[in-house]
Formats: C-alpha cells, sequence, structure tokens
C-alpha cells in the first residue's frame, strides 16, 4: 500500500507537505502542489478517509448515543425510528452524517469518531454525563436531568406536561386517576422524565384535590391484571389513567376491553406520546404531544451550533406540552367510581 511517506519521497517534500497539499489547509507554490499531485497519480496514492479524519480532527460526523430493547413491550421501534430519521435530516442538512452508538459509557471511554454528539435515555443520575464531560465533545441531551448538568438540553416539559393531564381529567370531574409507570426499570434507573412526570403529577393531585398514583406496569402478559390488582388496593374509585406511549398503551386497551369495558364511559385513558403518531394509530388515545421528532431536530442544530462556536453550552429548552382530544376521556359521572373493577 502506498503511504504518505512514499509520496513524500517521490516529491522529495515533506510528509507535512503533502498533507497541506491534499487538504488545502495552506497556500504553497503552485510547483511545489504540482510536483506533489504528479507524485500521488504516478504511486496510485489514496488517502486513508479514517486518517485523514483524525489528522484534520474533523469527521462531520454526528454521533447519536441512544438504547432501544425491542423485546420490551415498553419500546415502540417505529416512534423511535421517527425520532433517528429526523436526526439524520437536520445532520445532512447541515453537511454530517449520523452515527449510531450504543447507550453506555464503556463505549465512550474508547475513541469517539464523531465532532459532536447527541444522548437520549437521560437518567437524573446519569452516569454518562461526568464521561461525556471528560471528553470534551460538543454535546447536547435530548431530555433534561436537572440544573447540574453542564450540557445544553431539549426537552418536554414533563412536570408541565403531568399537570396538563391532571388538569384535563379534574376538569372532566374526575377524582381518582392513576399513572401507569414505566415498571421497575424505570424507578431503578431513574429516567429524568419518569421522574419529572411523576412530580408534576403528584403536585397538581394535590393541588386539585384528586387521588393520584403513580403505579408500576409488569412488561408481561400478567402485567395488566397485577397492575389493575394493586391499582384497586390503592384507588377503589379510580376512572381515568395516563400512560407514558403506545407501548404500554395497546396492551392496556385490550384487556379494559376483554373485560368488558368501554373507553372513556367507564375509563377515561390519557397518553404521552407524539400527537402524529396517535392520530393515525388504530386506536387513537387523547395525547399530550411528545413532540420528539422537533426536540431531536432542535438538539442536532443546536449541538452543531455549539460546534461552530456560534452558541454557548449550557441552553435549556423545554418545549410546551399541549393536549390533543382524541375522544377518550369523559366526563366524570358521581356515584360510579370504580367502574373499572365492578364491571369484568
Amino acid at each position: 500500500m502506498v503511504t504518505i511517506r512514499d509520496v513524500a519521497a517521490d516529491a522529495g517534500v515533506a510528509r507535512s507537505t503533502v498533507s497541506y497539499v491534499l487538504s488545502g489547509n495552506k497556500k504553497l507554490p503552485e510547483k511545489t502542489r504540482l510536483r506533489v499531485l504528479e507524485s500521488v497519480a504516478r504511486l496510485g496514492y489514496r488517502p486513508d478517509p479514517m486518517a485523514r479524519a483524525l489528522a484534520l480532527r474533523r469527521t462531520n460526523i454526528l454521533g447519536l448515543l441512544a438504547s432501544i430493547d425491542p423485546s420490551s413491550r415498553q419500546t415502540d421501534v417505529d416512534v423511535f425510528m421517527r425520532f433517528v430519521r429526523a436526526a439524520m435530516y437536520a445532520a445532512r442538512a447541515r453537511g454530517f452524517d449520523l452515527l449510531m452508538m450504543g447507550s453506555g459509557e464503556d463505549e465512550l471511554a474508547r475513541d469517539v469518531l464523531a465532532d459532536a454528539l447527541i444522548v437520549m435515555d437521560i437518567r437524573r443520575d446519569d452516569p454518562r454525563l461526568p464521561v461525556l464531560a471528560s471528553i470534551g465533545l460538543p454535546t447536547v441531551l435530548v431530555g433534561y436531568p436537572g440544573d447540574s448538568s453542564p450540557f445544553s438540553a431539549i426537552d418536554l416539559d414533563f412536570k408541565r406536561a403531568a399537570r396538563i393531564a391532571v388538569d384535563h381529567l379534574a376538569d372532566l370531574g374526575h377524582t381518582e386517576i392513576a399513572v401507569l409507570g414505566l415498571g421497575t426499570d424505570s424507578s431503578e434507573h431513574g429516567f429524568a422524565f419518569a421522574l419529572l412526570f411523576r412530580e408534576g403529577f403528584l403536585d397538581q393531585c394535590a393541588i386539585r384535590g384528586v387521588r393520584g398514583a403513580v403505579i408500576p406496569n409488569v412488561d408481561d402478559d400478567a402485567g395488566v391484571d397485577a397492575w389493575l390488582d394493586r391499582a384497586q388496593d390503592e384507588l377503589p374509585g379510580l376512572s381515568a389513567v395516563i400512560t407514558h406511549g403506545p407501548g404500554s398503551l395497546e396492551p392496556f386497551i385490550d384487556r379494559l376491553l376483554k373485560r368488558g369495558l368501554s373507553i372513556p364511559e367507564d375509563c377515561s385513558i390519557m397518553t404521552v406520546a407524539p400527537e402524529e403518531v396517535m392520530r393515525h394509530a388504530d386506536r387513537p388515545v387523547t395525547v399530550v404531544d411528545l413532540p420528539g421528532e422537533e426536540m431531536v431536530s432542535r438538539a442536532v442544530n443546536l449541538v452543531l451550533d455549539e460546534l461552530s462556536g456560534s452558541v454557548s453550552p449550557g441552553i435549556t429548552e423545554l418545549l410546551p406540552a399541549l393536549v390533543h382530544d382524541f375522544g377518550t376521556t369523559a366526563p366524570y359521572v358521581q356515584g360510579e367510581g370504580g367502574r373499572i373493577f365492578t364491571r369484568r
């Protein structure tokens, strides 16, 4: 394989001169430039794009650090791929390619072949953040871990989203509301959005005089019945449920319908999901819009602005929460509480 050293020897110049000619980073005498290019052509030299990128300290690659577990019911692959596609389009518009990366700090410990990073699945005390800080690449989070983070972040205002969901249901007269939680994983790993939603939900329930509970889901075939058994113990008059996304929504609705219940007459249901996805779903559900594609696109443009030096790190954007009513919430009929449990 012909190397840059061979080209330099053939042209009678230093290796750095060959690099300058190929990169165009330094103006050289035309005679020298032509001599180097003649040697390149004669020897058939082809620069290694990876080595060239490392030498120039610029790859024009944007890394997307995200995880997805297709085997989990909590995962909606179609929604996730919408976010990835939005990131790819936004990056390409700025002249960058998108590189999908794993989710752990172990991968970050190796050399990262990217100019900047977008990080998803943010946790409240995310172990990746100190590693990212030590790497020193421009980084923007899709998710808000709190004020202690040094990185810019784009997220839905999940606290406000929970408050708006409670207000929507309380205004319809519901007095006992549950959140179908993400399961033990969300608590163990401290997903920031789930914790923020929980805080906003419980705070707003207290303000509105509503009994509320966040009850973790169980990610198996018996999960919905186990959830309903626990909900009956905690909220015997339960009449409204809020879920996190389509992943847990479909099994829950299927089980309610098999119990002979009607939606929204026996149970009002809301979810947090992309409005566009829910609008075209087989069973549209009243939704607090999660504008994931907008969030990711904003994150891409923000991190590339940081890379260019046009903005400084530390920007936080929390997008407003909006409700879109698709007819799965209805006024609560006084005196008929607990219909979720009485009709089976």
